[in-house]
């Protein structure tokens, strides 16, 4: 509901349930509302929250990452994430960051309830709230907002239609998923940017025309402090007036003077640049049009209401003021009034349909491209989905294995941050410590005995697009490593961590990426072929000759687990395999897991045996033994060469999906005229792998959320 140039929105709070009406604010992320006890408070026509009412109420200990999500925290008494929350026009709210039970309206007259949300209580506040509203709603993109937290249960979407502010008495809807999406037949359609900070939804503005006067271009991009953003404007249903830079203010100001007849005056309030004397016309007072052009063709027609108002008696102001104050060019909610704009988010921070990273073979691992800090480093790093971490090697790192790019310097980008020792992120990591100054330092350790050592941090993390642009995700969790001991190779930086486990890249990713990624990985021997990882909505897998088999979930949830049933030797039938696996003290249903990061494939000794006498029965080659002894059956070829002749190896994954091993995938040169078989026991680790040789010239995709693993076969480096 409108109030006084700003907007109300309804929301129940508690157990038992309260009413509250809270400014609708997609410029913050933060929800809150006044608490008791709150004597430096702005006054309010409700009643106070009283916390200690509810049921349902609970603190936030500082030593959580929500805390740290916070721009200004501290630690109240009893370990309380105390907050101070800032707004562009000065305003300032203190209190304890708390979880509480939010609810909603539906259309079946039933009550949604939002469990364990997290809001403010605020005890404190100084600004310009208005009495109607008993707090504020954070609607932007960052992790602590109303969006961000419902996140995949309204599929990343909503949408709103703000009334005219001078219908005191009118409402409208805040929609929710499904129902957000806006498909009136005269609806146009502008990409949300990734932008810093994440709170904000960035926009492209190309150009602004004042109808019969012609067109201002604008500026390309926009600088916020020391980020260069490529939008170059925000929607912000908290801010009143539309704000520009002033050489196209300028413009549009002096286009609109020379179409509108009638005096000019100066604002008695001066928050204005340009209005007008309208007595004597008053009402019949007519004013152009003005629209703005956004990228993709969307133009948005800005009628006499959305772009005057009336700023005192018989003075008619324009509503396009200078952004100079504050440094943002921003979208108003003057200018937004009676217009159905919905927003689908996960597209917005991610442009999960269309961004990827290339991959690159390198000595049979596969290295992916990734964009590091601000200014941006690019850097090659590790594909494996085998484990969680992303890391790279940071200056100083005396000690740590050689490699031909430059170490990251964390002092040299401006969005690089330590993490806390007592964080749930800290946590998350197999071994820690505390280092100087409550760092989290990790030490993280691989399958093949390698270690690496550093300190949690977080950064911005950038991709390719198939846009040409990048793709900006700000705070992602990342390793800065000062110590690796291990068989790194020089040509990568580090490594990016695709497990399911909560620190890798695809579950910080989450539902901005619909939980799905894809990759296909060139032969080894085509050392100059490049592949891709996939996110969103282009992982999918959809070929004709595509077989899909279960994920499965496992104790641990790095790991990718599939059911093997049986593997098949070309014309020498088949090998049942042992259901299920035993990993330490753990029985896990799944008996195998797909690895990017394992070169060869790993199977128990029954089973093992039981193929290569298969295999052996097959070749028509003298065996020889392994001179560097890492696999079980290799074969003479000199005299055949090229020409030798392997079999099949089939694997049957449950549901009937059959991945067929031609020899590429099943057999490898182990050294001059020795061809050996990729499986290997896995007797030495425990686990049984399906590794990179086996996957290459498949097309896999991984969709977390079915628990689905997809194969396609198919020309990677051409795909």
């Amino acid at each position: 509901m409108p109030d006084s140039f700003e907007y109300l929105m309804s929301l129940y709070l508690g157990s038992p349930v309260e009413e509250f009406l809270a400014i609708a604010d997609t410029g913050s992320d933060l929800i809150w509302v006044q608490c008791k006890p709150c004597e430096e408070c702005y006054p309010q026509k409700a009643p106070l929250f009283d916390p200690h009412a509810s049921s349902t109420y609970k603190v936030i200990s500082c030593n959580t990452d929500s805390c740290s999500s916070l721009p200004q925290a501290s630690c109240g008494e009893g370990s309380q994430c105390e907050y101070r929350y800032g707004y562009g026009d000065g305003s300032l709210v203190d209190g304890f960051l708390s979880s509480e039970t939010l609810s909603f309206d539906s259309t079946g007259g039933r009550r949604i309830q939002v469990p364990s949300t997290l809001f403010g209580c605020t005890h404190r506040s100084n600004g310009t709230f208005n009495k109607n509203g008993a707090g504020l709603v954070g609607l932007g993109g960052g992790k602590l907002s109303l969006i961000r937290q419902l996140g995949s249960a309204i599929e990343s979407k909503f949408s709103y239609c703000l009334p005219s502010s001078s219908q005191t008495s009118a409402t409208s809807r805040l929609n929710f998923g499904a129902i957000a999406n806006v498909s009136a037949s005269n609806a146009v359609t502008t990409p949300l940017i990734a932008g810093f900070p994440s709170t904000f939804y960035f926009l492209s503005l190309e150009q602004v025309s004042v109808e019969g006067q012609g067109a201002v271009k604008v500026k390309p991009g926009m600088q916020i402090g020391n980020h260069t953003e490529r939008g170059n404007i925000i929607i912000d249903s908290g801010t009143t007036l539309t704000l520009v830079d002033d050489e196209t203010l300028k413009s549009i100001a002096a286009k609109v003077a020379s179409s509108v007849k009638l005096p000019q005056v100066k604002d008695p309030n001066n928050d204005f640049n340009l209005c007008f004397d309208v007595s004597g016309v008053d009402a019949n007072a007519q004013f152009p049009n003005i629209t703005f052009q956004f990228t993709g063709g969307a133009s948005v027609v800005l009628h006499q209401s959305n772009a005057f108002v009336e700023a005192a008696q018989n003075v008619v102001c324009m509503t396009l003021v200078s952004s100079a104050g504050i440094g943002v060019n921003i979208f108003g909610n003057i200018a937004q009034q009676n217009f159905h704009i919905g927003s689908s988010i996960s597209s917005a921070l991610s442009s999960a349909d269309n961004f990827y990273s290339k991959i690159i073979p390198n000595s049979f691992e596969y290295l992916m491209c990734i964009y590091l800090g601000s200014p941006v480093e690019e850097f090659l790093a590790i594909a494996d989905t085998g484990s969680d971490l992303i890391w790279v090697q940071c200056k100083p790192c005396e000690e740590c294995y050689p490699q031909k790019a430059p170490l990251f310097d964390p002092h040299a980008s401006s969005t690089y941050k330590v993490i806390s020792c007592s964080t749930d992120s800290c946590s998350s990591l197999p071994h820690t410590s505390c280092g100087e100054g409550s760092q989290c330092e990790y030490n993280y350790g691989y399958g093949d005995g390698s270690l690496v050592d550093g300190f949690l941090s977080s950064e911005t993390l950038s991709f390719d697009s198939t846009e040409g642009r990048r793709i900006q995700v700000p705070s992602t969790l990342f390793g800065c490593t000062h110590r690796s001991n291990g068989t790194f190779s020089k040509n990568g930086a580090g490594l990016v961590g695709l497990g399911g486990g909560k620190l890798s890249l695809i579950r910080q990713l989450g539902s901005a990426i619909e939980s799905k990624f894809s990759f296909c990985l060139p032969s080894s021997s085509q050392t100059s072929a490049t592949g891709r990882l996939n996110f969103g909505a282009s992982a999918n897998v959809s070929a004709s000759n595509a077989v899909t088999t279960p994920l499965i979930t496992g104790f641990s949830s790095t790991f990718y687990f599939l059911s093997l049933e049986q593997v098949s030797v070309e014309g020498q039938g088949a090998v049942k395999v042992k259901p299920g696996m035993q990993i330490g003290s753990h029985t896990e249903q799944g008996n195998i897991i797909i690895d990017s990061g394992t070169t060869l494939t790993l199977v128990d000794d029954e089973t093992l045996q039981s193929i290569a006498a298969k295999v052996a029965s097959s070749v028509k080659l003298p065996q020889v033994k392994d001179p560097n002894n890492d696999f079980n059956l290799c074969f003479n070829v000199s005299g055949v060469g090229a020409n030798a002749q392997f079999p099949d190896i089939t694997f049957q994954f449950a549901g009937g999906a059959l991945v067929v091993l031609h020899q590429s995938n099943a057999f490898v040169e182990a050294a001059k005229n020795v061809v050996c078989m990729s499986l290997v026991s896995s007797a030495g680790i425990g686990v049984n792998i399906f590794g990179n040789v086996a996957q290459q010239n498949f097309h896999i995709g991984f969709n977390l959320d079915a628990m689905q693993l997809t194969f396609a076969p198919a020309d990677c480096a051409n795909l």
